[in-house]
């Protein structure tokens, strides 16, 4: 097995797995990922397989396909158990894994402590002992080779931390546009922490869909734009973002069990669908994005759909 290690920058398209598949078709998605070009596999972290369980089986069914958690919340895990899942999957996909952090559903001060979760996790995975709870504490099996760091960004202060601390960002629901700014702050943190600015990755999640279906299609994007409208940390991305009114809509639309009065444009700005999904991926490549994660919506029947998705979509001229 090889794999790119920390100090890489993948570049070109990956593609995210969050439906609860059966594993033989979850198992299926990842292998056929792989062989049609793509870069990595994110796993979300929601209320389905443990993430890092599952990357660690899918180390053994790939050969070349990097391996992220995206994203796992801080306080989910301590540090320790963070690293030790970390250097198993590290260990076992021959360096291919991207540790993906985020602050999960956390108020004010989230941004300072998942400075320190990172920098915590990482002296574990470098050898390092830390102090937690008045114990010192290190880890007995470190993966002896440079596990890379992702966080989660989604607004200027998240974004220059990114450029601070970490080896890249992902990014969520946004537009093109975003991606533009978010490079220009991860640069200015990277330049005030004395860092090179190319040495941090953009990764971005594009809810995506093609196939045959359009009115499924579009009912399922409606569906998952209403809902993460509802989030206050999303609401405020999609106000930045001057879609403040239609991303108020879409909640009303959804508390209210009507998710087809979803506005047709929240959709249309936030993903990529259908004949112009392929331009629209290209358009967040273009902003400034390393690596533009296919992050399929499943419409029908869920193996089916995803799978469509990720051959409709399959890397062809975006890969690197």
């Amino acid at each position: 097995m090889s794999g790119e290690g920390g100090g890489a920058r993948p570049r070109g398209l990956g593609f995210a797995l969050r439906d609860p598949l059966p594993w033989s078709a979850f198992a299926a998605a990842g292998g056929e990922g792989e062989a049609l070009g793509y870069r990595a596999v994110f796993l979300p972290e929601i209320a389905g397989r443990d993430a890092v369980a599952a990357l660690a089986a899918l180390a053994g069914e790939t050969r070349e396909l990097l391996l992220g958690t995206g994203v796992l919340p801080m306080r989910s895990r301590t540090p320790m158990l963070t690293a030790m899942g970390a250097a198993t999957v590290q260990e076992r996909s021959g360096g291919r894994l991207i540790l993906g952090l985020g602050t999960g559903a956390v108020g004010r001060g989230a941004l300072e402590e998942l400075r320190r979760t990172v920098r915590d996790v990482r002296d574990l995975l470098e050898g390092r002992a830390v102090e937690r709870g008045g114990r010192r504490l290190r880890l007995a099996l470190p993966p002896g080779s440079e596990v890379p760091i992702w966080v989660s960004a989604m607004g200027p202060r998240a974004f220059r931390l990114a450029g601070e601390i970490a080896d890249g960002a992902l990014l969520n629901w946004c537009t093109p546009e975003r991606v533009v700014e978010a490079r220009a702050a991860m640069a200015r943190g990277a330049e005030a922490a004395g860092r090179d600015p190319d040495g941090v990755t953009i990764g971005v999640y594009v809810r995506s869909w093609v196939g045959e279906d359009t009115a499924a299609a579009m009912r399922a994007l409606k569906a998952a734009a209403g809902e993460y409208a509802g989030y206050p940390a999303y609401a405020r991305q999609f106000e930045q973002l001057g879609m403040g009114a239609e991303a108020a809509a879409a909640r009303a639309a959804v508390a209210a069990g009507r998710p087809d009065e979803v506005p047709d444009v929240l959709v249309h700005a936030f993903t990529a669908f259908g004949d112009g999904a392929r331009d629209r991926l290209e358009a967040y490549r273009q902003a400034g994005a390393d690596l533009v994660v296919v992050y399929p919506v499943a419409a029908g029947d869920p193996a089916a759909s995803v799978l469509g998705t990720l051959r409709g979509l399959a890397p062809g001229p975006f890969r690197a």
